[in-house]
């Protein structure tokens, strides 16, 4: 994957982190962890701007390729979770993302459940 697709990536978790107006430190903390295994060295966050708003988020995702579409859901749900609950502006964002990629709300509850029990 290349740099560039890593940023966006990037980008979509951080839109999803603060989605709800609210960066505790569990999801700061997954924020660093993403962006320190995509093996960029940013240590002010600063791939992760522009911020991304779920509209911006459902069209960037579908510029990705399905290696990267399918490795960016998976981290929207981990990130959705890192706090333990899942709040309806993260649910929101995550809609986006699943009808972007024609993937049913309820494969996406699905996903979430076996995310939140561990």
């Amino acid at each position: 994957m290349d740099l560039e697709t890593r940023q966006r990536i990037c980008q979509l978790v951080a839109g999803i982190i603060i989605a709800d107006d609210i960066l505790d430190d569990k999801e700061a903390a997954f924020v660093d962890r993403v962006i320190k295994s995509f093996g960029i060295d940013d240590p002010g966050r600063e791939v992760i701007f522009p911020l991304v708003d779920h509209r911006e988020a459902a069209t960037q995702i579908k510029e990705l390729s399905t290696e990267a579409q399918q490795e960016a859901l998976r981290l929207l749900i981990e990130a959705a979770c890192a706090d333990g609950e899942v709040v309806p502006e993260e649910r929101e964002y995550l809609v986006a993302i699943a009808t972007a990629l024609e993937i049913s709300e309820t494969d996406l509850d699905t996903r979430l459940a076996k995310q939140l029990a561990g």
